[in-house]
């Protein structure tokens, strides 16, 4: 593909989700990388006390559907289903290759006060040799209220 038509097809595809999905109160979703300040348990390599990076406000289009939780008692979780253009992405340097996909994986998602893990980041809307968009599934998770969020702190 000539290389100025993949540039209008992610330029265009990025103003139809900006003119579509930002309005003032829906302007995008924060999503929160995992930082390398995370502490791991020895002994089980769990992550024990979870650090993320500061957040980056991303375009994109929400789809939320609530679920019945496994347990009769268990509150209604939403599945959330957040599509980002690919321009949205290259203009905070966030790569979607495989190994850039496997890090989006252990992201966290604010959309509207709610906290979602990512549970699958993938390619979709094929355009010749571009992905135009990645689609994240996320599930609401109800036990987080805050995040603890890394400082800039003189040395780092």
């Amino acid at each position: 593909m000539n290389e100025s038509i993949r540039k209008d097809f992610v330029d265009g595809l990025q103003e139809i989700y900006t003119t579509l999905f930002t309005d003032g109160v829906n302007d995008g979703l924060y999503l929160y990388f995992l930082s390398d300040k995370t502490v791991e348990d020895e002994v089980y390599s769990e992550q024990k006390y979870k650090v993320y990076k500061k957040p980056i406000l991303l375009v994109c289009n929400a789809q939320l559907s609530p679920t019945l939780g496994e347990q009769t008692v268990e509150v209604i979780k939403e599945n959330a289903v957040f599509k980002v253009p690919l321009k949205t992405l290259e203009e905070h340097e966030i790569g979607v290759t495989n190994a850039d996909l496997e890090k989006l994986r252990k992201c966290i998602i604010k959309f509207h006060g709610v906290y979602y893990n990512v549970e699958n980041v993938s390619p979709i809307t094929f355009i010749e040799d571009t992905y135009l968009v990645y689609r994240f599934d996320c599930k609401e998770d109800k036990q987080m209220t805050s995040i603890n969020v890394e400082t800039n702190e003189v040395g780092d």
